[in-house]
C-alpha cells in the first residue's frame, strides 16, 4: 500500500508540475490570466477555518499560483523545477 501512495504522490507532482508549466506559459499571452486565478482563490477564509490544523483548499491554490509566479520571474521551462516548492506538501 506505501507503494502505491507514493506512485499517486508522484504522479500527483508530475500532473502539478505540467499545469502550472502550461500556466506559466499561457499567461505568457494573457497576462491578466494570472491575476483572475487570483482573485478566485484569494477569498477570505470562512469563519473558524484558522481554528482548524489543515491546509485549506484556497491555500494550496495560492501555493499553486505563486509556483507559477515564480516560474515566470525565473523563466523555468519546468524541466528542471522542484515541484515541492510553492506546491502541495510545503506550507
Amino acid at each position: 500500500m506505501a507503494i502505491e501512495i507514493a506512485d499517486l504522490e508522484r504522479r500527483m507532482l508530475a500532473q502539478e508540475q505540467v499545469l502550472q508549466v502550461l500556466i506559466a506559459h499561457m499567461t505568457e499571452a494573457e497576462p491578466k490570466f494570472l491575476d483572475r486565478l487570483r482573485a478566485v482563490f484569494a477569498g477570505d477564509q470562512p469563519p473558524g477555518r484558522a481554528e482548524q490544523d489543515l491546509t485549506g483548499t484556497e491555500q494550496y491554490a495560492m501555493q499553486f499560483i505563486r509556483r507559477i509566479e515564480v516560474l515566470r520571474e525565473t523563466g523555468e521551462s519546468g524541466e528542471d523545477a522542484d515541484p515541492k516548492v510553492g506546491g502541495i506538501g510545503t506550507t
